[in-house]
C-alpha cells in the first residue's frame, strides 16, 4: 500500500466524508392524534429530529437545484391528505448559492388521514408505511438526496 502523505490525506478525507454521511440521518417517527379515528378522520404527525450542525431543505426550496423535503404515506383503506409543514427558516449560505429555506433541529409535519368507510378500524393505522425524503446539508456541503422510513410510536 502506498503511504505517501498525499494518499494518507486522501484516505483521511474519504474517511471524514463517510463519517459525516453516516452521522446525519435524522430520527423520524410518527403517531396519530387522537390515538385512532375521530369520526372518519385522524391526523398523522411526523416528527423529525435533525443532528446539530445539519439541516434539510424545506418542502419548497428557493432554488430548483435543491431537493424538497417530502412525506409520503400509504395504508390499506386509508387516504392521506397533503402534508402540512411548519414555516421554514431562511438563512444565507454563500457556499450553497445564497439564501436557503430550510429546517433545523426538531419539526412536526401534519398529514390528514381519512378512512374509506366506517368499518375500517383504528388497527389499520398500525400498518401505515411512512417515508421522509430529504436532502441534508451543513454550512459547506449538501449530501445526496435520501429517503428513510419513519417509525410508529404509540402516545
Amino acid at each position: 500500500m502506498n503511504t505517501t502523505p498525499k494518499s494518507l490525506s486522501l484516505a483521511f478525507s474519504l474517511f471524514l466524508a463517510a463519517t459525516a454521511m453516516a452521522g446525519i440521518t435524522p430520527k423520524v417517527t410518527y403517531h396519530f392524534e387522537p390515538n385512532g379515528f375521530k369520526g372518519d378522520s385522524t391526523k398523522m404527525v411526523v416528527h423529525v429530529s435533525l443532528p446539530v450542525g445539519w439541516h434539510i431543505q424545506s418542502n419548497a426550496p428557493l432554488d430548483s437545484f435543491l431537493i424538497a423535503t417530502t412525506v409520503t404515506a400509504e395504508g390499506k383503506d386509508l387516504a392521506f391528505g397533503k402534508a402540512v409543514f411548519p414555516k421554514a427558516m431562511e438563512k444565507d449560505y454563500p457556499a450553497l448559492g445564497g439564501k436557503v429555506a430550510l429546517f433545523e433541529g426538531d419539526l412536526d409535519i401534519g398529514v390528514p388521514v381519512k378512512r374509506s368507510g366506517p368499518k375500517i378500524k383504528s388497527d389499520a393505522l398500525k400498518a401505515v408505511k411512512v417515508k421522509l425524503g430529504y436532502q441534508a446539508c451543513n454550512d459547506t456541503q449538501c449530501l445526496p438526496p435520501k429517503e428513510i422510513d419513519a417509525v410508529l410510536i404509540r402516545k
